[in-house]
């Protein structure tokens, strides 16, 4: 096991200046100064430990000064926290929490879903059509008319048609993208206009292509991966004020959920620099209420987007606001074909989908990364994706350590069919293995996916309860707006789904791989003090201790104790992060 994996899993222990080891345990104020806000009479998890039902020590006192945490204990320090100027909040005996931080999503990109119509909830035929139609008359004119969440599980292996799409909107441009946002359906105007026909090449076969008719090469209406970018880029509207309206109008409903913090994995308002502007400006303005670690992706063998994220680390310095890793991709998504399979599909024996990268440029990538001091961050959804990253690490481990020890926190983001044999080495690598708990439960696209990786496959997807079992470190994030089904940015659905493996509040459905169901403390820990260590920040976040950031949470239900099919209910009602009230649902005036 590595030295930083045993690092996070021993109790943790933060030490002040002068050598006084603070723990979660009743202690005076750290400082003599009276505390700006006084939690009491709670039920504080703290997670500064993970292993065990509470995840941790357990307090009913934080105090918090400036954006410090000062105080962790039991009633008894909350009269020395105090003064005549300290905000004083009665938990009502509620559950505190360390706030969520979620490990993978796209956050900006998320927030700007409300264009249009989402149609990530029409699971069935019937709820699309009508869907479409109310798209189609809530649109006048000749209007691009752009949607997302498209279930990939309505169609067949080619996706969805233009000629669909015609039919319900005649002559009309129309553009709409799949949930999991590896596919774009196009009508047969959008295609038109946006310049694209049979003699289109694909950008690279077998990775990003235009679905096509066998005989003609005529494209059917199906762009898989970022073959229809260019179209996208042609006629959609990508204004960055846009976004950012969407973000601001996002930013309370993380609040409610509990985020306090996420890694935007993949940015663009609609460029990556036009991204990292709008978030400057935020923070800037003070408006930036949400911890944004954020990502440079990679824009092929001319890009450097190590030094690109090195740059930005140097420019942005501030509290809110961290450069933190590169984005890469190693495979796409079983609907298209996309994802590196360790075995054929089952509807194409001779295929198992194609590498995005070669083994010599995940290398050079990496070691670009350890010698910089960057990690990289790659989605990888395929066994033979996931293994080939393990073997990129591997390799690269040795040769700049020489003893194939932990160098750079490199995650391996979602790991949907990662094999059996390829568990233990996450721990002994010290790769971070990053899940979208959410996907892990026998929904209406579950066919559909068994019918391309075999039910064999999938029914043991998400070992999450094995690889924490193993020592790795385990973290959650949603991948929100993208999923498999259910898109979703709630980390209480997660952690829900984690601990019963059925969609939310459904107790009667079978679960999914339910060997693999873990406990509250292991989900909660997964998306708080796992996620900060994944991103390097684990010494000032991630759990309730004195001398970290003030990043807490009150939910209105002990999730701990409620029946594990209502945790998704939960939501906060006291946000804090940095040391200042987000949210505040207990106190309306």
């Amino acid at each position: 096991m590595s030295r930083l994996i045993r690092q996070l899993q021993r109790p943790f222990l933060l030490t002040l200046i002068g050598g006084l080891a603070l723990t979660a345990h009743s202690q005076p104020p750290m400082t003599a100064k009276p505390a700006d806000i006084v939690i009491t009479n709670a039920r504080v998890h703290t997670i500064d430990t993970g292993p065990g039902p509470n995840g941790g020590s357990i307090a009913s006192v934080v105090c918090i000064s400036a954006n410090m945490i000062i105080a962790v204990g039991d009633a008894a320090i909350a009269t020395g926290c105090s003064g005549p100027a300290t905000r004083k909040i009665d938990a009502g005996g509620r559950l505190v929490l360390p706030g969520f931080i979620d490990s993978h999503i796209h956050a900006i990109g998320g927030a700007r879903t409300d264009i249009g119509i989402n149609l990530s909830l029409a699971d069935t035929p019937e709820k699309l059509r009508a869907s479409l139609i109310a798209l189609r008359d809530a649109n006048h004119g000749n209007e691009v008319i752009y949607a997302r969440g498209w279930q990939n599980h309505l169609f067949g292996s080619q996706g969805p048609t233009a000629v669909e799409l015609d039919a319900i909107f005649g002559s009309r441009p129309v553009i709409l993208r799949s949930v999991d946002g590896h596919s774009t359906w196009f009508s047969s105007r959008a295609l038109e206009l946006g310049g694209a026909s049979a003699a289109t090449r694909d950008p690279e076969p077998g990775i990003s292509f235009f679905e096509r008719d066998a005989k003609t090469g005529a494209l059917l209406g199906t762009a898989r991966e970022g073959a229809g970018g260019f179209i996208v880029s042609k006629l959609v509207s990508q204004k960055t004020t846009e976004y950012e309206a969407a973000f601001r109008r996002w930013l309370p409903e993380a609040a409610a959920a509990g985020l306090t913090g996420v890694f935007d994995a993949g940015m663009g308002a609609p460029r990556e620099a036009d991204a990292y502007e709008l978030l400057a400006k935020l923070e800037t303005e003070g408006a930036l209420t949400l911890r944004m670690f954020t990502s440079t992706g990679d824009r092929g063998e001319k890009d450097d987007p190590v030094a690109r994220l090195v740059a930005l680390k140097k420019r942005h310095t501030g509290e809110m606001l961290r450069p933190t890793a590169v984005k890469l991709f190693a495979d796409g998504v079983p609907e298209g074909h996309t994802a590196f399979l360790l075995a054929p599909y089952k509807d194409r024996p001779n295929f198992r989908g194609k590498p995005m990268m070669t083994a010599e440029y995940i290398q050079k990538r990496l070691i670009a990364g350890e010698k910089a001091g960057v990690p990289t961050h790659t989605h990888a959804i395929g066994g033979a994706a996931i293994r080939q990253m393990l073997d990129a690490v591997a390799r690269v481990r040795a040769k700049t350590s020489g003893d194939g020890r932990l160098g750079q926190r490199h995650a391996i983001a979602h790991m949907d069919l990662v094999d059996a044999a390829d568990i233990p080495r996450f721990a002994k690598l010290g790769v971070i293995a990053q899940t979208s708990m959410q996907w892990a439960t026998i929904d209406p696209s579950y066919d559909n996916l068994a019918a391309f990786v075999g039910e064999p496959v999938l029914a043991a997807a998400y070992p999450v309860k094995s690889l924490i079992a193993s020592g790795a470190v385990q973290t959650f994030g949603s991948d929100w707006p993208a999923s498999a089904y259910l898109s979703t940015y709630k980390p209480l659905i997660q952690i829900e789904v984690a601990v019963t493996r059925r969609l939310p509040g459904n107790r009667d459905a079978p679960p999914r791989n339910a060997a693999e169901a873990i406990t509250v403390a292991q989900a909660v820990t997964a998306i708080t003090r796992a996620t900060a260590y994944q991103l390097g920040v684990e010494r000032t976040l991630g759990s309730i201790e004195v001398g970290k950031r003030a990043d807490l949470i009150i939910l209105d239900r002990n999730i701990f104790t409620i029946d594990p099919a209502t945790i998704a209910e939960a939501s906060s009602l006291l946000t804090i992060v940095n040391g200042k009230i987000i949210r505040d649902a207990i106190n309306k005036p």
